[in-house]
């Protein structure tokens, strides 16, 4: 988790987006909230036409404040969520001493016909969240990282499209005192994407490698598999870490010492 926040970048999309995680009145997160803007966003950017092709250009500065969403139910998650304003609030994670991350992003697309390819270049600075470094609030770790993502996607029919991603990160932690137990204060990860879909259903298999100073290199591959329902939303069933090799330096340890494994997920999202 640690290695993707850092990263911040770990696969290209055409729209940017907000993901707030929802936590029952248990204190367990149950689901994601991925909150995205409309095709007619009307945010800085720019598109420069040229008979049948485009391209796009676009920069921003944000600020990670560490939001989410509280939410008080009784009858279920789906209930909560189809009416937020009586059952959730947003409230902040993070102390409010804590300095708040910031991630500066430069993208280029260029569009012709059914093909689309294009470069993110990305920065990010930021603390640990207080969650990861308990009883050291105000005093956790600093998070750079440096990013650069290549896309591809063309589009096979109407209804169809294949795409390709890859990124290249660095990411250091600072002090390396600060930093949870058995955490490198370095470290550079590659990732390869390949996906795919048809109509609502759509498919991808992602490669990850870390390599850390010290401890070796980690390779990891995860799969996913995503149906678009007819009511705007996005249910994605997949695993990390299916298939490894080495030792993962994010990875809490087991009693005798081993990874944590497979990881399995659900992931619901909901455009509004």
């Amino acid at each position: 988790m640690l290695a993707l926040g850092a990263a911040a970048g770990a696969h290209a999309q055409e729209r940017d987006q907000a993901v707030l995680p929802v936590w029952n009145n248990s204190g367990q997160i149950e689901a994601l909230l991925v909150l995205e803007p409309t095709e007619n966003d009307p945010r800085p950017g720019a598109r420069l036409r040229f008979g049948g092709s485009s391209l796009d250009t676009r920069f921003g500065l944000e600020t990670g404040d560490s939001l989410a969403l509280l939410c008080n139910h009784q009858g279920g998650l789906a209930a909560a969520l189809g009416n937020l304003a009586n059952n959730c609030m947003l409230a902040s994670l993070d102390g409010g001493d804590a300095p708040a991350a910031q991630r500066g992003t430069a993208t280029a697309a260029f569009n012709h016909g059914e093909n689309r390819v294009g470069v993110t270049i990305g920065e990010t600075q930021g603390n640990l969240p207080a969650w990861l470094t308990p009883g050291a609030a105000g005093t956790a770790g600093q998070v750079d990282g440096n990013d650069l993502t290549v896309f591809a996607q063309r589009n096979i029919s109407d209804q169809g499209y294949v795409s390709i991603a890859g990124t290249v990160a660095k990411a250091r932690l600072i002090p390396y005192a600060q930093a949870p137990a058995g955490m490198a204060d370095r470290w550079d990860s590659r990732s390869l994407e390949l996906g795919g879909g048809y109509g609502n259903f759509g498919a991808s298999i992602v490669g990850q490698v870390t390599e850390t100073p010290g401890q070796g290199r980690f390779d990891s591959v995860g799969l996913g598999l995503t149906w678009r329902t007819p009511w705007s939303g996005q249910l994605t069933v997949g695993a990390e870490n299916v298939v490894t090799r080495g030792k993962n330096p994010f990875s809490p340890r087991g009693e005798n010492g081993e990874d944590e494994g497979t990881i399995p997920y659900v992931r619901y999202e909901q455009d509004l």
